[in-house]
């Protein structure tokens, strides 16, 4: 399957200016950006995440920039996130475009207030990029309708876990748990301290659902 590249931002600093980072990030976010809350998806925002908004510009969507605190001194933009009625995914031409904006508009002139850098890659992990559509609508189903405050322990949400698990196998996409793990990181559509049991969880399907000969 060929790869399809997004771009990932990295925002480095010295960790003991945090604060001070993030206060002069909002106080850039003039329009069309706004410091943001909440997530894409209107829920809080976790301890190590951050969001900034974004207007409509021209053909280009309005949208979430997602920032996740990596480690002290490491943030990552993970992923921008079109506003509810836009086309998504973001076309990845307008995707470029929009991070680069949020590069020159807020991140790299915050950043070299406290001495930090701030750098693009092409790489990016995408659901869509390794999984079938069939499955990403499943995962996404379990992921929006489960019960997220027991990480989907209930029997109903483990059904719909189950279904994604055997969509995946029958694809024979052989996608790494790691690289699933990335791609529903990149997403948000579960809590972050769930993630790592959503990934051993696959692992064990796939390895069991493959000596099974199903």
């Amino acid at each position: 399957m060929e790869m399809e590249h997004f771009p990932q931002m990295h925002i480095r600093f010295p960790p003991a200016k945090e604060v001070k980072l993030h206060k002069e990030m909002k106080r850039l976010a003039s329009a069309p950006w706004s410091s943001q809350p909440h997530n894409p998806h209107g829920k809080p925002a976790d301890r190590d995440r951050f969001y900034f908004h974004r207007d409509i510009v021209g053909d280009e969507p309005s949208c979430t920039v997602c920032i996740w605190r990596n480690e002290p001194g490491h943030w990552i933009v993970t992923n921008v996130v079109p506003d509810e009625g836009q086309v998504k995914p973001i076309p990845i031409d307008q995707y470029k475009k929009i991070l680069t904006n949020f590069e020159s508009d807020i991140a790299e002139p915050a950043v070299e207030t406290i001495e930090g850098v701030t750098s693009i890659d092409i790489s990016r992990y995408r659901l869509e990029v390794y999984f079938s559509h069939d499955a990403v609508k499943l995962l996404q189903h379990f992921c929006v309708t489960s019960n997220q405050s027991d990480l989907g322990q209930h029997l109903s949400d483990q059904e719909k876990w189950i279904e994604f698990l055997l969509q995946v196998y029958d694809d024979n996409n052989n996608v790494h748990c790691d690289t699933f793990g990335y791609c529903l990181r990149t997403e948000e559509w579960w809590p972050e301290e769930g993630i790592q049991k959503l990934v051993s969880e696959y692992d064990f399907a796939m390895r069991l659902l493959r000596q099974s000969g199903r």
